[in-house]
């Protein structure tokens, strides 16, 4: 029996190709294979397109329990906690140094939103937010600039994983009750812009989600790549 290499198409997901490796078999009457994720599957005539499919998820898992147990893993997981834990002391040191709450510039606004965030994903945007303006202001007051240290003080205040919107959330809520929010807001709107949005955004003041700037098609292992 002849052999047909049949090639997915890059964004095909494993279900699609499935189907095809199966019609093309029996029409065909030969053995097809595909490489699918570097996984390599074959169809017969008359197998099924879901024992192929299960049989790709099984082996996804097997290799996903094998790297798991591996070295390579182990020493990854322990690189990664080294890391969280460096972090968490050059914050810790940071926050000492920094004043112990940031210099605010409407209170109430502050308290309102204090108070009406108090889910985990709101609070994590104030927790977030806070820290950071803390950590700027340290370096504010020995003669940095917004502008200059608002990127690195962003990546050192985030030490509970915030997502692209969270982030734009802080700006939009630093720029209307902190001392320095104009200044991050504007700075904010510049280095997010992909062409002039930013520049516009200064002009009406508004303050840009980088979240909401960001289009494209995510990875996924049920897509070919």
């Amino acid at each position: 029996m002849s052999i047909y290499v049949y090639e997915p198409s890059c964004g095909e997901n494993i279900g699609e190709t499935a189907k095809r490796m199966a019609i093309y078999a029996v029409t065909g009457r030969e053995t097809v294979t595909a490489m699918f994720n570097d996984i390599q599957l074959t169809a017969n005539p008359g197998d099924n397109a879901d024992t192929i499919v299960q049989y790709y998820n099984a082996e996804c898992e097997r290799r996903h329990e094998e790297y798991v147990n591996s070295s390579e893993y182990k020493e990854k997981q322990q690189q990664a906690e080294e890391a969280r834990h460096l972090h968490e002391l050059m914050l810790e040191g940071a926050l000492a140094a920094a004043p112990e709450k940031m210099t605010l510039r409407d209170e109430e606004g502050w308290k309102k939103t204090v108070e009406t965030n108090t889910d985990g994903y709101g609070s994590g945007v104030i927790r977030f937010a806070e820290r950071w303006a803390r950590l700027m202001e340290s370096r504010i007051s020995n003669g940095d600039t917004v502008e200059g240290c608002a990127k690195e003080a962003s990546h050192l205040a985030d030490n509970e994983g915030i997502t692209g919107f969270m982030y734009g959330c802080a700006v939009s809520i630093l720029s209307q009750v902190w001392e320095y929010g104009e200044q991050l807001r504007r700075w904010h709107n510049l280095s997010t812009q992909l062409g002039n949005e930013g520049e516009k955004a200064n002009e009406n003041g508004s303050t840009l989600n980088p979240a909401l700037l960001c289009i494209g098609q995510s990875d996924n292992n049920d897509s070919a790549q």
